[in-house]
């Protein structure tokens, strides 16, 4: 066994008490086996209900990925492509607006803009995006513009990150993803996307959107090439910036879909995260992240009755109806694109707890 039972008890005495853990705690979590898990599942689940009841929330939201052109060559995604590929597509504004149209019949409340980095998009574009985004409808929560996406846009700028968050906000940015953090571990990220923003770049740029207002998810992709103490650190650096910002509305755990990617392909590892790890994420997440009220369960990356067992380990969100969700598909995710409200309502009501509808930043 890799840990020693009296230790794992001191660690959740801890956890009764209120205690922040350590990194060295939460490694030690990671690790449990056999009955002991359901342990930690439990406490998480208590901590859950401590912090935020038994409400269980989600997001009616669109997904838009306009386009899967990019300039990077990560090899964790199934999703990007060259422009010389087939399969690129670039929507341009009159496709995006058809598009929205259809989704405003389902009452969104959100649109999520993510895609490929395409080597035309700049800071006008972006901006051009949310400005004809907002003629559509004024009332939309928009979330976009990763930090991934602003470091590309302003390459030719001469603009900070927080004077380019800044001026997005101004022209009605509401929100951004905290995703491209991937694992926050340059010599991990050096393997599995050598041209994507570093560590310390992520955190700048994160850190510039708290800054002006502009709150945001927090996101960890694991279940790679990383092991358990590239996650706690992971998590450790999600903590710090929480501390110092309060900006992060949610912790979303994203376990790597492996199957078209690359690393797949060349045999660097045999599959993704196993069920156990899964619920450990989640479990030691809302454990070790004191500071974040909000942990989603995505029924994307879990499939929507894993998703729900997390609920009971220290989950309190399902995220979104997504209506549109490419990315994970392309990698070999099986739960497709879209669940209705009824549907998420369903899974809730399940575990006889309370569903409700929430807006992006809750």
């Amino acid at each position: 066994m890799a840990y020693n039972f009296d230790l794992l008890e001191s660690i959740f005495k801890k956890i009764e008490r209120g205690i922040r853990l350590t990194k060295e705690d939460a490694i030690n979590l990671f690790k449990v086996q056999g009955i002991d898990l359901y342990r930690v599942l439990e406490l998480a689940d208590y901590k859950r209900q401590q912090q935020v009841g038994d409400v269980v929330s989600y997001v009616v939201n669109y997904n838009l990925n306009i386009t899967n052109i990019c300039v990077n060559e990560c090899k964790f995604c199934a999703f990007s492509c060259s422009e010389e590929s087939k399969e690129a597509y670039l929507l341009t504004f009159a496709e995006v607006e058809k598009r929205l149209q259809v989704a405003l019949e389902h009452d969104i409340t959100e649109i999520c803009f993510v895609s490929g980095l395409h080597p035309n998009f700049d800071f006008e574009f972006y901006a051009s995006l949310i400005e004809n985004i907002r003629k559509i409808d004024k009332s939309l929560h928009l979330h976009g513009v990763t930090p991934e996406e602003l470091k590309h846009a302003l390459a030719n700028e001469g603009l900070s990150y927080q004077k380019g968050y800044q001026q997005l906000k101004e022209i009605g940015l509401n929100s951004i993803p905290g995703t491209a953090a991937e694992i926050l571990d340059d010599e991990i990220r050096e393997k599995i996307c050598p041209s994507k923003i570093k560590t310390e770049e992520w955190i700048a740029a994160i850190t510039a959107a708290h800054n002006v207002g502009l709150k945001s998810t927090a996101t960890i992709m694991y279940g790679h090439l990383e092991g358990i103490e590239e996650r706690v650190e992971h998590l450790s650096l999600i903590r710090d910036i929480q501390d110092q910002t309060g900006g992060f509305t949610e912790f979303i755990p994203l376990s790597f879909m492996p199957y078209n990617t690359e690393l797949y392909r060349r045999g660097w590892l045999q599959g993704g995260a196993t069920g156990r790890e899964d619920l450990l994420m989640i479990a030691v997440s809302r454990l070790f992240l004191d500071n974040i009220d909000n942990i989603q369960a995505s029924w994307v990356k879990y499939g929507p009755k894993l998703a729900q067992f997390m609920l009971q380990a220290g989950a309190n969100d399902l995220g979104g109806t997504l209506f549109n969700e490419k990315i994970t598909k392309k990698a070999g995710g099986k739960n497709g694109e879209y669940l209705s409200v009824e549907q998420l309502q369903s899974l809730i009501r399940g575990l006889n707890r309370e569903a409700k509808q929430r807006g992006t930043i809750y």
